[in-house]
């Protein structure tokens, strides 16, 4: 059993929310599952230790979790493969003359999307994405490439910056914080993550500051997302799931802000619906190889995973399988 391998593994990344859900979608998989946002590798090995038919295609932006994950799950050989690339990247990843050497023969039946960031990378303060230890302006989810949050603060302007903190974060007070944040960037008081959560609690009111979660935790969300333009790739990678897989293929996200699932439940709508501009009452013409069934209602976890791992308190599952459109032509031959 999957709990016997998870639970006695001692990782510093977080534990996998929902891996039992997950492992449930692919219980009759056979071929090669992607695993796009393989981190600390959790997810991967509940599905490798379920079923021997199960091989994972793992990939990450972030070059500590593909070590990690590597040296975790070096005892499933040639069953899992590693690529580093965003998910938005995938259909890049597959053409790799590499990757197709190594699914062979298999089928892609499927893929999960983990969204957000990990426990490890809140943990290291060095990485810049946590406010509970100084650490750099950084947030990027790739540490060799892009802007960092320094350089997102220096360049983006205040309406913006309240746009992206409303819509990915603190809905309350963003145009003012994102007044606050900008003066002090300028100013050079924003030395470091420590400096701007003060920036953040002085911003708000105290009856605000009251509430059992941080005041920055949202903010900082809704930085890291723009800082490594999170959403705008979920939107490319949902868009572009028919274009990599066929008939059969199970896909699920796990996310864990409204934003994120928002955008998940609309783009799945749209593949449910055939990814067409046909009208939803008459028959695809457009000659759409695939559109998907969703695979039950969204789900949360369980009281029990909760209390185990608080931090999978916000997480939401939705799932989708990919079957063959209802088209003209196939209307005519019944």
């Amino acid at each position: 059993m999957p709990e016997a391998a998870l639970n006695s593994y001692d990782s510093s990344y977080h534990s996998p929310v929902m891996w039992r859900e997950v492992v449930e979608i692919f219980s009759a998989a056979a071929g090669v599952v992607i695993d796009g946002t393989i981190g600390g590798g959790g997810h991967s090995q509940a599905l490798l230790v379920s079923s021997a038919d199960i091989r994972i295609l793992g990939t990450d932006r972030d070059d500590e979790a593909l070590e990690f994950s590597r040296e975790r799950l070096s005892g499933f050989g040639d069953r899992i493969h590693f690529a580093k690339a965003s998910f938005a990247e995938l259909g890049e990843v597959i053409r790799d003359a590499q990757v197709i050497d190594w699914i062979a023969t298999d089928r892609l039946v499927g893929a999960l999307f983990d969204l957000g960031v990990s426990s490890h990378q809140l943990d290291d303060s060095r990485r810049g994405f946590s406010f509970r230890n100084a650490g750099p302006l950084d947030m990027r989810m790739d540490a060799t490439s892009g802007t960092d949050l320094g350089g997102y603060l220096a360049g983006v302007d205040e309406r913006e910056l309240a746009r992206s903190i409303a819509e990915n974060g603190e809905r309350h007070f963003a145009r003012l914080l994102a007044r606050k944040i900008l003066a002090a960037t300028r100013s050079g008081a924003v030395a470091d993550t420590a400096a701007l959560r003060e920036i953040v609690v002085s911003a708000l009111p105290k009856a605000y500051l009251a509430k059992r979660t941080d005041p920055a935790t949202k903010v900082f969300q809704a930085l890291r997302i723009a800082v490594n333009d999170e959403l705008s790739q979920l939107d490319e990678v949902i868009a572009g799931l028919g274009e990599i897989f066929g008939v059969g293929a199970r896909i699920c996200f796990i996310s864990y802000h409204s934003g994120e699932d928002q955008r998940v439940k609309r783009g799945f709508a749209r593949l449910v619906e055939g990814g067409c501009t046909c009208p939803p009452a008459l028959a695809c013409v457009c000659g759409a190889q695939v559109t998907a069934r969703s695979l039950g209602r969204l789900m949360r976890p369980k009281p029990d995973e909760i209390q185990a791992n608080p931090r999978s308190r916000s997480a939401r599952l939705r799932a989708i399988e990919f079957i063959e459109p209802v088209t003209v032509a196939s209307l005519r031959g019944r």
